[in-house]
C-alpha cells in the first residue's frame, strides 16, 4: 500500500460525509459475522453494533480505507474462494501455514480458526501497526491468536528496507504454504502490482503446489483506471491510477512475476459475480474459457485467482 499511501491521507479524507461511510449497519452483519462475533468472540448480542462501530470509527482513524467505512471487516473474503474448504482448511489442519497479505482487521485469519485452523499457523501482514491491537480488540481474542503473528511490513519498500524488514527476516524467504491477497492487489498501479508479485513469490515456499489466492475487484475492460476523489492525487499532485484485471491479463502479469523470479507457475482467474461462482469448485480450481461467465458490461465484477507453485 506504499504507494497508495505516500502521504497522509488526503484533506477531507476522513470525513464522515463520504458515501463509502455507512453511519448505519444494515446488511454487513452477516449471519457468518454475527455468530463468529457472539460464539467465537463472546461478544453479547446487545452489545454487538456498538462495538463494530467503536471499532470501525477508530480503524477508520487510522486510515480512512473505504473497505472500512462499508465494514468490509466483517466480510470473510477468503471464506467465499471456492477453495476455501476443499483446500485451505484441510491444509491448514494438517500443519501448512497461511500468510494473509493487506489483512486489515484479520478477520479473515479469524474465521479460518473458527472453521478449525491451528492459529500457531496463521500469519498476517499489514502496514499499519496498529491493525494488530485493535483486531484483538474486535474479536476479543487475545487469548487464541498469540503475539509475534502480525508483521507490520510495506511490501513496496526499497529493496534494502524490504530485505531486513519483518516479513523477510522474521517469517523469512520460501517459509510460507498459503499466501492470500484478498482485495488487496487492486490497489496498485500495473508496475506495483508486479513489484508487489514478485515479493509475494519470494516468502512463497518453494514446494510445489505451495499456493497464492484470493479475490479483488475486476474489470472486463482490463487497463489502467484513474481514481475518484478524495484519493486521485499523489503527494506530487500527479493522478493515481489503479490496474483493473480481466482473467487473461491477470495471468500475464504473474505469469511476468514468474519469469522474473524464476518461479513456474499455473494461474487461474476467473471474472464472475460471487452469486454466479461455482462455490463447489474441486482443487484444481483450473477453468477453461467455454467456463467462464463474462459479463456484456465494463463495470466492476469480482475476480476470483489461484496461483500455484508448479
Amino acid at each position: 500500500m506504499a504507494k497508495m499511501l505516500d502521504g497522509p491521507p488526503p484533506l477531507g479524507a476522513k470525513s464522515v460525509s463520504w458515501p463509502w461511510y455507512h453511519h448505519v449497519i444494515t446488511n454487513e452483519l452477516t449471519p457468518d459475522a454475527k455468530k463468529l462475533l457472539t460464539t467465537y468472540s463472546g461478544i453479547p448480542l446487545k452489545d454487538l453494533e456498538s462495538h463494530i462501530y467503536s471499532i470501525r470509527d477508530k480503524a477508520w482513524g487510522i486510515f480512512p480505507w473505504p473497505c472500512v467505512g462499508e465494514f468490509w471487516f466483517l466480510s470473510f473474503g477468503l471464506a467465499k474462494h471456492p477453495l476455501y474448504r476443499n483446500m485451505v482448511i484441510p491444509r491448514l489442519k494438517a500443519g501448512q501455514t497461511l500468510l494473509d497479505i493487506g489483512t486489515c482487521l484479520g478477520q479473515d485469519l479469524r474465521k479460518c480458526v473458527f472453521d478449525g485452523a491451528p492459529a500457531d499457523n496463521l500469519f498476517a501482514s499489514d502496514l499499519f501497526p496498529e491493525y494488530e491491537q485493535l483486531a484483538w480488540d474486535l474479536f476479543r481474542d487475545q487469548d487464541k491468536i498469540p503475539p509475534g503473528h502480525f508483521f507490520a511490513d510495506n511490501i513496496l519498500a526499497e529493496n534494502e528496507t524490504f530485505t531486513s524488514g519483518p516479513l523477510m527476516a522474521r517469517l523469512g524467504p520460501g517459509q510460507v504454504d498459503i499466501i492470500t491477497i484478498t482485495m488487496f492487489l487492486h490497489l496498485f498501479n500495473y508496475e506495483n502490482q508486479l513489484k508487489t508479485a514478485t515479493r509475494i513469490l519470494r516468502l512463497l515456499s518453494q514446494k510445489p503446489g505451495s499456493i497464492i489466492l484470493g479475490s479483488q475487484a475486476g474489470s472486463i475492460d482490463f487497463g489502467e483506471q484513474t481514481l475518484k476523489p478524495p484519493f486521485h492525487r499523489s503527494v506530487d499532485g500527479s493522478r493515481r491510477t489503479v490496474y483493473r484485471h480481466n482473467p487473461e491479463s491477470f495471468e500475464r502479469l504473474w505469469k511476468e512475476a514468474g519469469k522474473v523470479t524464476g518461479v513456474p507457475l499455473k494461474v487461474s482467474a476467473v471474472l464472475q459475480s460471487p452469486t454466479d461462482f461455482l462455490f463447489a469448485a474441486d482443487s484444481s480450481f483450473d477453468y477453461s474459457v467455454k467456463k467462464r461467465r463474462y459479463l456484456t458490461r465494463s463495470e466492476t465484477r469480482r475476480l476470483y485467482f489461484s496461483i500455484m507453485r508448479t
